[in-house]
């Protein structure tokens, strides 16, 4: 279930690739609700939309806490310094991406004064009023931040299969089947 120095363990790559469906179906999904008309119906795919965001900034903070709590698998030898490097920023950016998304959109809403509930069972604790303006600043922050962590999904989709058809090493291994 834990990584080891080869390979990563169950649950990181249960984390991996649900996290991947996860923000894949919410990237979808926010912008097919962005796409309908203003009514019942939109007002309602916002607050599932946001009651999804709210188990992905959860599921993402677990991924995390994971991460360092467990030893991370081994580069291939023959990696560069500035391969290891451009690894390490490209795994900690979509971090940073993964984080600012659902908290971009929190904080969007609360500047909108819409609250953020958990599917009706409570409701975020406020940390913003409203300020419309705000509002805007956020609603682009979250519109371009969903826009750089698919290009940077892909960018990391693009280095695994770099990795396993030219390199022919263990490292998209590492995330699937094993080394």
């Amino acid at each position: 279930m834990k990584n080891t120095a080869t390979t990563y363990g169950g649950v990181a790559k249960g984390f991996h690739w649900l996290l991947f469906l996860m923000l894949t179906f919410s990237i979808v999904a926010g912008n097919i609700m962005a796409s309908m008309p203003k009514g019942a119906e939109k007002l309602q795919a916002a607050g599932m939309h946001k009651s999804f965001g709210a188990v992905l900034l959860m599921m993402i903070l677990l991924r995390l806490v994971w991460r360092l709590i467990n030893e991370t698998p081994r580069l291939p030898d023959e990696t560069t310094a500035g391969e290891a490097f451009i690894a390490k920023a490209m795994h900690w950016g979509l971090y940073a991406l993964m984080f600012a998304q659902p908290l971009s959109g929190i904080m969007m809403s609360q500047a909108a004064a819409f609250p953020v509930s958990f599917f009706g069972f409570f409701d975020f604790p406020v940390f913003l009023g409203k300020d419309p303006e705000l509002a805007k600043t956020f609603l682009s922050i979250h519109g371009t931040v969903w826009i750089l962590l698919v290009i940077s999904v892909i960018g990391h989709a693009g280095a695994a299969m770099h990795h396993h058809f030219i390199k022919k090493d263990n490292v998209l291994k590492q995330m699937t089947t094993g080394a």
